[in-house]
């Protein structure tokens, strides 16, 4: 009889301690889970919050090319439409700065680039979302970037021209006392002389228009990527 009740009190004990272990794992993993849902979360957000600084940084850059292109397009044609190109390039600053410049394409990407070195970009689960992101930052930005050393080496040559041909338009554009429109004729006349720059401008030019285009992908590729954000984020 004490055998039995002895038997009886250590299987009890027994499974009181089974009964705990696994309701302490089951507790731990709840915790795992919720752990990992606060994580996903996180980079979830972070990834959205830079999104929209992206976006304002394309909206920008975008604007600012298609003004480019609109300054080389009056230019180039055959008569000057005065009026139009004041109106968008504002100043002798800014038609200066496309002959000498290149834009750089660079939008913001610290976010991504710290899930990556870290590791947390694990916490996406989406294998869609993942995609998408390898699809912006990788692809389609390589695409946007891949006419820079083109446009770089183009500009080489613009100024070397110009530098050696007619010096004197970049001594007209620091010179106030010469106005914005004695400069812009002055400039228009000098590119429809002169073959070589006008040759040049014209590659240039088609270098801008595809960098407009690559841009256009990239920018659908982001507002995917919004809206695959969204629809996860409003669905949590």
């Amino acid at each position: 009889m004490f055998k039995r009740k002895f038997l009886f009190k250590l299987s009890l004990e027994v499974l009181a301690i089974i009964i705990g272990i696994s309701v302490s794992f089951w507790l731990s993993e709840i915790s795992q889970l919720k752990d990992k849902e606060i994580q996903r979360d996180r980079v979830l957000s972070s990834i959205s919050m830079e999104a929209e600084d992206i976006k304002a940084y394309c909206d920008e850059r975008m604007k600012i090319w298609n003004q480019d292109i609109e300054i080389y397009n009056l230019l180039l044609k055959d008569k000057l439409d005065l009026a139009e190109l004041k109106n968008i390039a504002i100043s002798k600053n800014r038609v200066e700065y496309n002959l000498i410049y290149h834009r750089d394409f660079d939008p913001p990407m610290n976010r991504y680039s710290s899930l990556i070195n870290t590791g947390d970009l694990k916490y996406v689960e989406s294998e869609n979302i993942k995609e998408t992101l390898t699809r912006l930052h990788n692809i389609n930005f390589t695409k946007v970037k891949s006419t820079e050393d083109y446009e770089k080496k183009i500009l080489e040559i613009i100024v070397e021209l110009i530098s050696n041909e007619k010096p004197n338009v970049f001594l007209k554009g620091n010179n106030s006392k010469i106005s914005f429109e004695d400069y812009l004729t002055f400039l228009h006349n000098y590119i429809q002389k002169s073959e070589k720059l006008k040759s040049n401008l014209t590659i240039q030019l088609k270098y801008f228009k595809s960098r407009v285009s690559s841009l256009r992908l990239y920018s659908i590729t982001l507002e995917e990527l919004q809206y695959k954000l969204k629809d996860i984020l409003n669905s949590n």
